[in-house]
């Protein structure tokens, strides 16, 4: 499977059909509510009733620390024991706290995507499952048996069905995340722009003939560059980023991408270390759309060409045994070639160098004293004339 942005907008597979049909369901019950709806309600709605739950476990744990402050009092525990349990109480209070901003931040994010319809396919379906259970308040918050703060209740995913849900750790709780913009829009200007110097300019080496040319060079030349343009790319978009990448625009199915992101630590066939098996894939799929992206430019040396049409202007004098100087004023050039990363690197100087006149030495006629004045005659129109 290879990125292409004109594929990446088709959601035709079986699975991502479903996902979608379980968002729109969400959806309409969010969101497509007439005004009768509203102005009477059956029921309050889910984020009420995790209020009420919430301020019912602050209770509680409020009842345990006055139920400690009483047996303290009548000297029915020591003070080593309302110390120790006390601590734990404070413990709940800070989950509690925890757990209650965490998921209506989480939530209200969600629903702020679902809405706009930016919610990415890269994100795992159990964990979409579980906000949409929290949600419709089939996911209840409460204390357990040793006094914990957690979450309990069923989700259901869209491809699987229902699964348990108990949470005690709020740093578990589900976030989402929106889709990338399409990556193109970042790559394909660095891609445009391998080899060129400064000035939009391939850069200048010589090439298998050992003649000067301007030559972007060939793709894998650029193997470090692309390496390290790629890395920082998936890094700072991070791995919801690279969940979306696959997900929303490689359309590769959620379990395949959920298997990819957990198998961490990824060393790919070429030795390269990856935070987890979905950056290597992302960073594969990257590399070969810019290959096939990428255009080598070669344009001709002015030294090559200089060189070439005198050589050309030359054989046909000889042929026409005819002594051909060089052009009077001309700039004879030095270059000096330099190994670089990139390949050979030509810096080039020039300088004025007084020649015989072509026309005076060809033709016999000083241009100092004669009246008639003659055009002098460059490589150019000595090959024209002489062909």
């Amino acid at each position: 499977m290879e990125y292409n942005p004109q594929e990446a907008l088709q959601k035709t597979s079986p699975e991502q059909q479903i996902i979608r049909a379980a968002r729109n369901v969400e959806y309409d019950r969010k969101f497509k509510k007439s005004a009768e709806d509203r102005l009477n309600q059956e029921n309050p709605t889910p984020q009420g009733v995790f209020k009420v739950q919430s301020q019912a476990v602050a209770r509680e744990i409020v009842g345990k620390a006055n139920d400690l402050v009483n047996k303290k009092s009548k000297g029915e525990i020591s003070n080593a024991d309302f110390a120790a349990q006390m601590a734990m109480v404070n413990q709940m209070v800070g989950n509690l706290s925890n757990f209650t901003k965490t998921t209506e931040d989480n939530l209200a994010l969600y629903n702020d995507m679902l809405k706009n319809g930016t919610l990415s396919y890269g994100m795992d379906q159990h964990e979409e499952s579980v906000l949409q259970a929290i949600d419709r308040g089939d996911v209840k918050l409460a204390l357990d048996k040793e006094g914990r703060v957690k979450m309990e209740g069923v989700g259901k995913h869209p491809t699987k069905g229902k699964f348990d849900i108990n949470i005690y750790d709020f740093i578990n709780i589900p976030k989402p995340f929106r889709k990338i913009k399409p990556i193109n829009l970042l790559v394909d200007p660095f891609v445009k722009n391998l080899g060129l110097d400064e000035n939009g300019m391939p850069r200048a080496r010589t090439n298998e003939n050992g003649q000067l040319v301007y030559d972007s060079g060939d793709f894998a030349e650029h193997d470090k560059e692309i390496l390290d343009f790629t890395l920082n790319a998936l890094e700072n978009v991070g791995p919801e980023g690279v969940r979306s990448f696959l997900g929303d625009h490689l359309n590769i199915p959620n379990e395949q991408i959920k298997g990819l992101a957990e198998d961490v630590n990824f060393v790919d066939e070429n030795g390269v270390e990856f935070e987890d098996a979905a950056q290597a894939e992302a960073f594969k799929n990257l590399n070969g759309y810019m290959g096939n992206k990428y255009t080598r430019q070669v344009r001709p040396h002015p030294d090559t060409i200089a060189s070439q049409a005198s050589q050309s202007a030359a054989n046909i004098a000889a042929n026409k045994q005819v002594s051909l100087p060089v052009q009077e004023q001309v700039q004879a050039q030095e270059t000096e070639v330099m190994e670089t990363p990139q390949g050979a690197v030509a810096e080039t100087e020039t300088e004025d160098v007084t020649m015989p006149n072509v026309a005076e030495t060809m033709f016999d006629v000083s241009t100092e004293s004669s009246p008639v004045k003659m055009k002098e005659l460059s490589a150019t129109d000595l090959i024209k004339k002489y062909s």
